[in-house]
């Protein structure tokens, strides 16, 4: 299986003596497009190995607490690591620098003095030798996985502009692709969308669809759409303040930090009493949504839950509860995340819920509202320890939000399907075949644990279709 050159974006980590040459190396390896991170020590890269599973590491022969044959057998002893590339520095061929190395199955050796050429070329070499995909990468077949599958986005179509027509998702559609528009009314009948453009207004992005293209039984219902002024379309609040309850302070205060980064403020509401208070107090305010972590099944947390119900749902503000109870269902009230869940999923569904508050301004009142999915069919080539490759008939945008609809691989997702896609390529020898690669939402945060997971999972699959 051929797979477009660059279509997988490569980490590689540098374990080297002096800071100097990670200043040195990690410039030229961010010319060549690669994502690079480094450690200080033996203990620092087996911490930063097990976060982020690189490609590819860079390991001077003697390291300050250790060797490149100790790193080596440390990765030996875990299936997960064992086949990562290691690339060895020898500044000399002496019994110190030499001896560590014997026995030992290394992709390469550079010896000498740095030489910015010669190490670029052989990490080029050991990246491309693994056919243009993760070292982790397993393909449809091997996961006993049928390759067909869904891309599908959330959309709601609001009226027309002219002779276009007007939906508002979360992400932009590329004007080269054709979208079975499929709305939730099944009264409805299905639209085929082409010439898709977008513009961003008021905090929200809208998708523009020329209706004299349209084609399918959804052309009766895109014919009655009502003109709207676009320029009266507004956001209600750009609120990034969150409420978040965590019975534990310090827990609180690590997610303030971070998640600060992302440009969302988090107030503190100690327990359920001041959340439900807080609630309240805010209701016409800013709060952009809620958090609340673990709701007690006793009289607090019935509660809170009743709070919440009473707010009308005009300005009630999106509530995301984190829980570990297999028996959680998500409501119109409350929607659940299932523990453990990635820093990635929490940032993502906090997202969601903020640009979730957007409305319309009194002057597009004038408008519809209905749910819509745009769907485009895909082949499933292969997962790895971040999502997986798909191949399509019609590009999708970089940075775009879907929904991969794949029976098999929504169940040993634990039911997600949400995913991002962070790179896309022509192929070469054809021009009406894309290669997009995706990370799966959840699999942010710490890569060993999704993908120890998700290969476990591969495994009982395979065992299951040989039996």
């Amino acid at each position: 299986m051929e797979f477009a050159r660059g279509l997988t974006p490569h980490t590689v980590l540098i374990l080297v003596d002096r800071p100097e040459k990670v200043v040195t190396m990690s410039a030229l390896f961010s010319k060549m497009s690669y994502k690079v991170i480094s450690a200080i020590s033996l203990y620092d890269a087996l911490k930063m190995i097990d976060q982020e599973m690189p490609h590819l590491i860079i390991c001077d022969a003697i390291i300050p607490d250790g060797t490149a044959g100790n790193l080596y057998d440390r990765m030996q002893q875990q299936p997960l690591f064992k086949d990562i590339p290691v690339l060895v520095l020898v500044a000399s061929k002496t019994k110190e620098q030499l001896n560590p190395l014997k026995g030992r199955k290394f992709a390469g050796f550079i010896l000498g003095k740095f030489d910015g050429k010669s190490l670029s070329s052989k990490v080029k070499e050991i990246l491309e030798g693994h056919g243009d995909v993760s070292p982790f990468f397993v393909s449809s077949e091997q996961c006993q996985l049928p390759e067909d599958c869904t891309l599908s986005v959330s959309a709601k179509v609001i009226g027309r502009v002219g002779d276009q027509m007007i939906c508002q998702s979360e992400s932009e559609v590329d004007a080269e692709a054709v979208l079975l528009c499929q709305p939730t009314d099944k009264a409805k009948g299905p639209a085929l969308l082409k010439m898709g453009s977008n513009v961003h207004k008021s905090g929200a992005l809208y998708n523009l669809f020329p209706m004299n293209v349209v084609r399918g039984s959804g052309r009766t219902w895109i014919s009655t759409l009502p003109e709207i002024n676009l320029d009266s379309v507004t956001a209600v609040s750009d609120g990034r303040r969150v409420m978040f309850y965590d019975p534990k302070p310090e827990r609180f205060e690590a997610f303030k930090k971070i998640l600060s980064g992302y440009d969302i403020e988090l107030i503190y509401a100690g327990n359920l009493q001041s959340a439900a208070a807080m609630l309240v107090r805010e209701v016409d305010g800013n709060l952009g949504c809620v958090y609340l972590d673990e709701l007690p099944t006793n009289s607090s947390g019935i509660a809170i839950k009743e709070a919440i119900a009473r707010i009308s749902e005009k300005t009630r503000p999106p509530v995301i509860a984190g829980t570990t109870s297999l028996n959680s269902k998500s409501t119109r009230e409350i929607r659940f995340l299932k523990k453990p869940f990635g820093l990635g999923m929490l940032v993502e569904s906090m997202d969601q819920a903020i640009k979730s508050k957007t409305n319309f301004a009194e002057g597009a009142s004038a408008g519809v509202s209905f749910e819509v999915q745009y769907q485009t069919p895909a082949k499933l080539l292969g997962l790895d320890e971040t999502g997986g490759i798909v191949q399509l008939k019609f590009p999708v945008v970089v940075g775009s939000k879907h929904s991969l609809q794949h029976p098999g691989l929504n169940e040993m997702w634990g039911g997600s399907s949400d995913i991002r896609i962070i790179s896309v390529i022509r192929m070469e020898e054809s021009g009406n075949i894309w290669q997009a690669k995706f990370e799966n939402l959840s699999a942010q945060g710490n890569k060993s644990r999704y993908w120890e997971r998700l290969s476990k999972q591969i495994g009982l699959r395979m065992m299951g279709e040989s039996a």
